[in-house]
């Protein structure tokens, strides 16, 4: 990671969530690995068992003398956390159980944001799938396989955030009918019982019910590669 990547982490984590001072030196320690030199730096790189008063102390005069001006808003925080972690994640350099608790608390900095909102709808189906052994959102979620789903939830973030897949576009549905990734609509339906008139998601280009939906990871790969071919 570059000084600025570096920097702009912990600068999210101190913004967005429960900030431990020890990841100070660890940012002092990295920085110095890249070749970077002053002494509040090397100071701050050896304060393992200091108070977080006098970390935070060294971290600012080591900004200063790096000469670092980082100037990003809230948004702009979150989303270059959410794709460090989630990358750390697929590096394995951070374990699945720490990524994804860091995505929940992004999820509730950003107030249920649309790129984020996957991780939350994977927390609620693991209470499900514990309680009621069900899910609402993802079918292909187990208890056995979780490490491995919220896995391949990160891929998929990385790769949807590097494309710039706008959110109309992640929303889409497969049409197991005409076989083309569509924007749902309502259609309404009737049956011989209460009551009789019902309404569905259908396939915006066929008509069909049958679909499968934007939370499904095999739906989520088909958007990346249309959006890879536009």
């Amino acid at each position: 990671m570059t000084l600025d990547e570096l920097t702009l982490e912990i600068y999210a984590e101190r913004a967005l969530t429960y900030f431990e001072s020890k990841h100070l030196v660890t940012w002092a320690v990295n920085v110095v690995t890249l070749g970077y030199e002053s002494d509040n730096l090397y100071i701050l790189a050896g304060l393992d068992n200091a108070s977080t008063e006098e970390r935070e102390i060294y971290f600012w005069k080591s900004i200063a003398d790096l000469k670092l001006t980082i100037e990003k808003s809230k948004e702009d925080l979150m989303e270059n956390y959410a794709l460090t972690i989630a990358k750390k994640a697929i590096r394995k350099e951070v374990s699945i159980e720490y990524a994804f608790g860091q995505m929940l608390k992004i999820v509730s900095a950003s107030e249920y944001d649309d790129r984020y909102n996957a991780f939350y709808e994977i927390d609620e189906d693991l209470d499900y799938l514990k309680y009621d052994n069900s899910t609402l959102f993802n079918t292909g979620l187990t208890l056995e396989n979780s490490k491995e789903f919220i896995l391949e939830e990160m891929k998929i973030f990385v790769e949807m955030e590097s494309l710039n897949i706008p959110r109309e576009q992640r929303n889409k549905c497969y049409c197991e009918t005409c076989k083309n990734l569509t924007s749902p609509i309502t259609k309404n339906k009737f049956q011989l019982k209460k009551p009789f008139r019902y309404t569905v998601w259908a396939c915006g280009i066929c008509g069909s019910d049958k679909l499968k939906y934007s939370s499904d990871h095999d739906v989520k790969r088909k958007i990346i590669e249309q959006s890879k071919k536009e």
